[in-house]
């Protein structure tokens, strides 16, 4: 008889750009190698709010704080074009109801349980962080092995999308038996 062992996909991050809005947040993150033969990526990310990050109406305009994921894997030439996943939703209505968007779940669900995160709104000022080396994170299986690039835009919208945080996270999505 034959064991069976379930197969998990590994998250390993190889790089991240960063970009901040410094009037509303100030965001680093540093990637490290850690473990055997270096071969375990650890992320260390630090989000210092500087201003209230709320859901407001002004004048009749309704202003949210939204996040897109943006899921890419490269074309036969190397570039990540064509998204393979794209979603965005008004974060404070994910932090109310979080099984809004289940992919979002599972990453921030693993990011809450290593750091302190915003778990509603408005967001307050202060400091938020995780640290974490990813290998736990569910992901369904529809996601391919590959290396990927991952988008995570927050803004404001309406009544123009002011920029809060945008970053870009490299890495590779490999099975681990």
């Amino acid at each position: 008889m034959s064991k069976y062992r379930a197969v998990m996909l590994v998250i390993d991050m190889k790089k991240r750009d960063l970009i901040n809005n410094l009037q509303v947040v100030n965001a680093t993150a540093i990637l490290r190698r850690v473990g055997s033969g270096m071969r375990k990526s650890v992320v260390d990310f630090r989000a210092e709010v500087v201003e209230t990050i709320a859901e407001t109406m002004v004048r009749h305009v309704f202003f949210r704080c939204s996040v897109s994921m943006i899921y890419y894997v490269p074309n036969l030439a190397g570039n990540y074009e064509k998204a393979f996943y794209n979603r965005t939703i008004n974060f404070c209505t994910y932090l109310r109801q979080p099984f809004t968007d289940r992919i979002l779940k599972m990453i921030y669900d693993h990011l809450s349980q290593r750091g302190n995160l915003p778990k509603r709104c408005p967001i307050a000022t202060g400091t938020y962080t995780f640290n974490t080396s990813l290998e736990g994170v569910h992901l369904p299986g529809f996601f391919p092995e590959s290396r990927f690039r991952l988008d995570v835009n927050f803004q404001r919208t309406r009544p123009r999308n002011d920029l809060i945080f945008r970053s870009r996270w490299f890495g590779e999505l490999r099975r681990d038996s």
